[in-house]
């Protein structure tokens, strides 16, 4: 086992035992969740480990040291089905090299299977990520949120709390290979008003996509636009939409100069 495994444990242990009453220790099936994860991938000896309120799960964090206690910008990420959060801020750790940003990945998967049981709801995502951004002092407009393939499934709805009954988090939405499916009951609770008419009113987002992804119509281009129709119709402003010729599945990482594209807007261009 690594240093910074080892120590990312230590903070475990002591974060859960200095939670307030609200909170929940992390359970034995987290823990292991979280051994399993550090397996999939190497953390650095900057990550801290944050224990979900609920005790099933965990956060990643990862902010830029000269800035601790400083106002910056934020990234949120949902890795996509059986994944890994340490994999996925493994893979976003490369575009953050010289820019002021904090990165925040969710442990939203609990290393089952693919039932809708096996992972947190997008109404439970945005309960943990409430409490742990609101306990960050993260401000409105100051966060973006990424969503990758099943992440990108689940943004829709959690967009639409941040937004009509949340804090304003995210400034920007980025919907990484993975369409809007009304065939899944919270999207389709947006679709038919439960947050409102125009339910992404104000709202800024970038699809993403490769046209050599082998599920088109779900995840490659014909799905994602698909999806920004959707968006523009239900009063979401697409900022732009990424369709990568040579990439198939994942093509915003695949291809740096997707990301980076990506992180530039969000970047120069603040709400």
């Amino acid at each position: 086992m690594n240093h910074a495994v080892m120590r990312i444990i230590v903070s475990l242990m002591l974060a859960a035992a200095s939670m307030d009453a609200v909170s929940e220790p992390l359970s034995a099936q987290a823990q292991q969740l979280f051994v399993r994860a550090t397996q999939s991938a190497k953390l650095s000896a900057d990550t801290e480990m944050i224990p979900t309120k609920d005790g099933r799960s965990f956060f990643l964090v990862r902010e830029p040291q000269a800035l601790k206690g400083k106002p910056h910008k934020w990234i949120v990420s949902l890795h996509g089905s059986n994944g890994f959060a340490t994999r996925d801020l493994e893979i976003w750790g490369g575009f953050l090299k010289g820019r002021d940003l904090g990165i925040i990945s969710l442990q939203w998967w609990f290393g089952g299977g693919e039932k809708t049981e096996d992972y947190y709801s997008p109404f439970d995502i945005y309960r943990e990520l409430d409490l742990l951004m609101r306990s960050m002092g993260i401000k409105p407009g100051d966060a973006m949120l990424e969503g990758f393939s099943r992440g990108s499934a689940n943004i829709y709805a959690i967009a639409a709390l941040d937004i009509n009954k949340g804090q304003h988090y995210f400034s920007l939405f980025v919907a990484n290979s993975g369409r809007a499916s009304l065939d899944y009951p919270p999207t389709r609770a947006v679709e038919t008003g439960r947050f409102g008419d125009m339910p992404y009113k104000g709202s800024r987002w970038i699809t993403s996509c490769g046209e050599r992804d082998t599920h088109p119509d779900r995840d490659g281009c014909p799905g994602m636009r698909h999806t920004g129709e959707w968006l523009k119709r239900l009063g979401g402003d697409v900022a732009f939409a990424i369709e990568d010729r040579n990439e198939g599945h994942g093509a915003f990482h695949r291809n740096p100069q997707n990301a980076n594209r990506a992180l530039d807007w969000f970047v120069r261009n603040p709400e």
